[in-house]
């Protein structure tokens, strides 16, 4: 035999000799458990068995959970060679709702793999869930009456008692149609103009007639453009003390009556102004030289129009000063 294959069989007995080197190794037959699906309130606990399948003791050095919802402990921190030990894990479903999938890390002295993961997964569903949770009617004009929908939905074996609601704004009104299982509510939400120009919110309260939900409450809210869109609503000035920067702004009927702009009046003297036409019933405003003043803050340009219902128009100033 050659001394080469005399030296190999020499590397192969020491590589052996230091794979069957004493050690620990965590097993877990269950890693993971599913849950299933359940209401969101309450825990669930379930204990995960873990084993010692190495020829020398393990060692736990800790236990690391990804989410403050689940609560691990360890009943003994040394397992020797074929022992077990258990880890009990609490998992709070309050305040939780759709897919979970939760890890517990266990920190050890097995070599193999020192942060061993088990697993808490499931489907948590809300009792009783309002699709949308809010509704938003977007822009609307001032004349319009429009409708939006809401579904109150109750799951698994809830039922819905008698359902009423209120809003607490003229602003709009609500109708109740139940269904004939006592599972789902249909809300009508129907705005009664005339609505004020800008955003009007109102709450939407619902008795629900569930046992564990007995009330909710959603906002409703829609916004009605004033007779002119100005953008940006207002001349945001930031600099140095100073400074000379331009700025414009467009001027822009929502009702596309045509009209003129007749004069712009700025707080300052020498502040210049150019007016062009975009539309019969738009304009832009351009301001070529603003200087960055601290006096400008709060004060605003005023625009004089031939419109019948908005012949004045103010746009304020904002400074900052950097």
């Amino acid at each position: 035999m050659s001394i080469y294959s005399i030296w190999c069989l020499g590397i192969s007995g020491i590589m052996a000799a230091s794979d069957q080197s004493p050690a620990p190794k965590l097993d877990c037959k269950k890693p993971a458990f599913d849950f299933g699906e359940r209401e969101n309130c309450g825990e669930i606990e379930h204990t995960f068995v873990i084993h010692n399948s190495g020829n020398l003791t393990l060692q736990i050095y800790g236990l690391r959970s990804t989410c403050g919802c689940l609560a691990p402990r360890f009943t003994d921190r040394l397992v020797p060679p074929n022992g077990t030990v258990h880890i009990p894990v609490k998992f709070i479903l309050r305040g939780r709702q759709g897919p979970q999938k939760k890890f517990v890390y266990v920190e050890s002295n097995d070599p193999t793999t020192p942060s061993f993961p088990l697993c808490v997964e499931g489907m948590i569903n809300d009792p009783l869930e309002l699709r949308p949770t809010a509704l938003f009617f977007g822009r609307i004009t001032t004349h319009t009456s429009t409708t939006g929908t809401l579904m109150l939905v109750t799951t698994g074996t809830n039922v819905l008692g008698r359902v009423s609601a209120h809003i607490d704004s003229p602003s709009f009104v609500v109708k109740t149609f139940p269904s004939v299982n006592n599972k789902s509510v249909c809300l009508n939400v129907i705005s009664k103009p005339p609505l004020p120009e800008g955003l009007t919110r109102a709450a939407l309260h619902i008795s629900t007639g569930h046992a564990r939900v007995p009330t909710l409450t959603t906002v409703i809210s829609a916004f009605v453009p004033g007779e002119f869109s100005i953008v940006p609503p207002e001349l945001l000035l930031v600099g140095q003390e100073g400074d000379i920067i331009r700025r414009e702004v467009v001027l822009r009927s929502e009702s596309n009556l045509a009209f003129r702009v007749l004069t712009v009046e700025p707080p300052i003297k020498d502040l210049l102004s150019a007016v062009s036409t975009t539309t019969p019933a738009g304009y832009q405003i351009e301001f070529p030289k603003i200087p960055v003043q601290r006096q400008l803050d709060g004060q605003a340009v005023r625009i004089i129009t031939d419109h019948p219902m908005r012949p004045e128009v103010l746009i304020p100033i904002r400074v900052f000063i950097r």
